[in-house]
């Protein structure tokens, strides 16, 4: 702590520490930010001498405020011909970033931190962007990918062009004053590699499909019950007729379908009908024409007695069967 009390002096003189000791003011500054952030905010505007400014800089860059990334970025861009430092202020303005989140089932919303931010009010191709990144692997897709999804019918320089414009709306979705050089790229585009930040970005369909594939690998009840707490809808329905959307959706469906019904037939297995229950009910309110769910359904109402919800459960199960498959149901009193 007695560091602390020069933060001042020994800001200064950082570039004369070993690993040793310099790893010795790194815990210090964690532990006491504020009193450290003047300090090195003092040793990087007093002096332009890089062997103060970058290890005063670099600290920075771990314990600073937002206010901090411009001048960071500064020092970055003064240290351009000597190669040093140039990432400086990148690493606090992401840590600093608010965390977006993507509601993508049923209809899209957005959360930016504390804002939320409806679908419907932002430009159609900024959303259809975003979305279109949430269903690839690793939120990511080449250039050429998103060109032939997005805009198949242009020219290929003008389809480059409406991706750069719908680059800029895309990014002030996310940061309404963003610039280029101090706001966090939650949005990247690099060569010919277009992707969402991960450690920055989420989606609802994401955390399902990663509870889907944990539950394929290790079924858990924890794991069932939060993909069933965060399956409400199929995948953005906005975006229903839109061919690069349907197969994400389906295969999601799928997974989560799958799942539900795996869980369902270890709980009737394990006697633990009231979970079943509840699995069933919930997948049906998300997907009521689920034939092989709602047939476990009537089994469970027969197994535990409630005959009348069975007969009840049993219209809608045998006119599914008859309209969407031209089949027969078994009959009621069969289902044990």
């Amino acid at each position: 702590s007695y560091l602390s009390m020069v933060a001042e002096i020994v800001g200064r003189r950082l570039g004369e520490l070993d690993g040793e000791a310099t790893a010795v003011v790194e815990r210090e500054a964690r532990l006491r930010p504020p009193r450290w952030r003047e300090a090195l905010r003092l040793a990087i505007g007093d002096t332009g001498q890089p062997a103060v400014r970058i290890p005063a800089a670099k600290l920075l860059d771990q314990i600073g405020e937002r206010e901090d990334v411009a001048r960071l970025r500064a020092v970055a861009r003064s240290l351009k011909a000597r190669g040093e430092g140039q990432l400086l202020g990148k690493r606090l303005a992401k840590m600093l970033a608010p965390p977006a989140f993507i509601d993508d089932l049923g209809r899209v919303t957005i959360r930016v931190g504390e804002r939320r931010i409806s679908g419907a009010d932002v430009r159609r191709k900024a959303l259809t962007l975003l979305v279109y990144l949430v269903s690839r692997p690793g939120f990511a897709a080449t250039r050429e990918q998103v060109l032939d999804a997005l805009w198949p019918d242009l020219e290929p320089d003008d389809a480059q062009n409406s991706l750069n414009q719908t680059l800029y709306f895309l990014r002030r979705i996310f940061d309404p004053a963003f610039d280029e050089d101090t706001s966090p790229a939650y949005v990247r585009l690099e060569s010919d590699l277009l992707w969402l930040d991960s450690d920055l970005v989420d989606s609802r369909s994401a955390i399902c499909r990663r509870l889907a594939r944990q539950l394929a690998d290790n079924p858990s009840t924890n794991a069932v019950d939060q993909l069933v707490r965060n399956y409400l809808g199929r995948f953005a329905l906005d975006f229903s007729y839109e061919d690069w959307a349907a197969g994400y959706r389906g295969s999601l469906h799928a997974a989560y379908l799958e799942s539900v019904e795996k869980a369902i037939q270890q709980d009737l297995a394990s006697g633990r009908h009231g979970h079943a229950l509840s699995l069933a009910r919930a997948a049906l309110e998300v997907d009521p024409d689920a034939d092989q769910v709602e047939l476990s359904l009537l089994r469970i109402y027969r197994s535990t007695g409630a005959y009348a919800a069975a007969a009840e459960q049993y219209g809608h199960y045998a006119s599914v069967l008859r309209e969407e498959y031209d089949e027969e149901p078994p009959a009621l009193d069969s289902l044990e």
